[in-house]
């Protein structure tokens, strides 16, 4: 089987110009071929199961791409030599291919040429059609909510195969080893997902990045994603507030034990008054917990954070909270949803 899938990429990208699938319908044409010969691979061999074929043919896939690359003295061609990856991962998603070792050898190729994944987190960002304004080029999916269901379901690989990439720490002032959910988006000035998601004011999105283990606090060289909500909250007139906004806030003031006042190196007492003095409408308003900031937070927020932490660390969220000994509603408050 694996013989019908390297002949397939072989004579079909053969013929085909080099911007062959730098168009959707390009792409799409060639996935409906793809799949109509999965579809006979499985039907035709008793042996063979779905996710034998979609696995082979994912890896046939990126196979080509090397290749294609080594002859290229490890540099990739781009084109369709690269969108072939693309065409994978649509495969990848279309049949839900349960290998997370394939799905992740296909992230790590798609990183070593792109050094992000903006073309899969932007259309569940900010719809399918922005990308084609924000970056030039069209999701593979059909709209957003199919697009972030795709991103819900390589969160779910890249945790289960423990996915890491190398990314510059503007905190260390090197690279370090990053998660596939915090790897930056170029055309984003380089923000990670979440801070992304928290600009364009998506709870929604907000609260599944988080859940599946996004950091708070992420290492992207921006200000303190916290810190950026109260500065748009704190110019809104009359104390009106947009809902998504405050969703936004009270979605990652549950990932955050403590809100670290701003105003460095200046001593605790002024940086308190200053920020009292910006913020006094949002702690009045109960936007923002006074125990959060100024106080103790209390043990069962303390604990969540913990636990969150640690599991965070472990690739664990948000299946690992399941496994937790712990009656359902206490699992759903460190899970977020309570």
């Amino acid at each position: 089987m694996e013989y019908v899938f390297d002949v397939f990429f072989e004579e079909c990208f053969d013929k085909m110009e080099r911007s062959g699938l730098s168009s959707r319908a390009g792409r799409r044409d060639i996935i409906s071929h793809l799949n109509s010969v999965i579809s006979g691979c499985i039907q035709g061999r008793q042996t063979a199961t779905t996710q034998l074929a979609v696995g082979l043919a994912v890896t046939s896939a990126i196979d080509y791409h090397n290749r294609m690359k080594g002859d290229n003295y490890e540099v990739c061609l781009m084109g369709k030599y690269h969108n072939v990856l693309y065409i994978a991962l649509r495969i990848t998603w279309d049949w839900g291919l349960e290998d997370s070792t394939i799905v992740r050898n296909l992230l790590d190729e798609i990183f070593k040429c792109e050094k992000t994944f903006e073309r899969l987190f932007l259309g569940a960002l900010f719809g399918c059609n922005a990308p084609h304004f924000i970056a030039g080029w069209k999701s593979d999916f059909n709209d957003q909510d199919e697009n972030l269901r795709a991103v819900v379901f390589f969160l779910h690989h890249s945790a289960k195969a423990r996915a890491i990439y190398p990314t510059y720490s503007y905190a260390y002032q090197r690279l370090r080893q990053t998660k596939f959910i915090d790897v930056p988006i170029e055309s984003c000035g380089k923000a990670s997902p979440l801070r992304v998601a928290l600009q364009a004011s998506a709870p929604d999105v907000v609260l599944i990045l988080l859940r599946h283990g996004a950091n708070p606090c992420p290492d992207d060289g921006g200000a303190s994603p916290v810190l950026s909500l109260l500065e748009k909250l704190a110019e809104c007139e009359n104390r009106c507030y947009p809902f998504q906004l405050v969703s936004c806030l009270k979605l990652l003031l549950r990932t955050v034990r403590m809100v670290e006042l701003p105003y460095k190196p200046h001593l605790y007492a002024v940086r308190k008054e200053m920020f009292h003095a910006k913020y006094e409408a949002l702690l009045e308003d109960g936007l923002l917990p006074p125990d959060q900031v100024y106080g103790v937070p209390t043990l069962k927020h303390t604990c969540r954070c913990l636990v969150r932490d640690v599991l965070r660390d472990n690739f664990q969220l948000p299946g690992g909270v399941l496994k937790l000994p712990l009656p359902r509603k206490m699992q759903k408050y460190i899970d977020l949803l309570d």
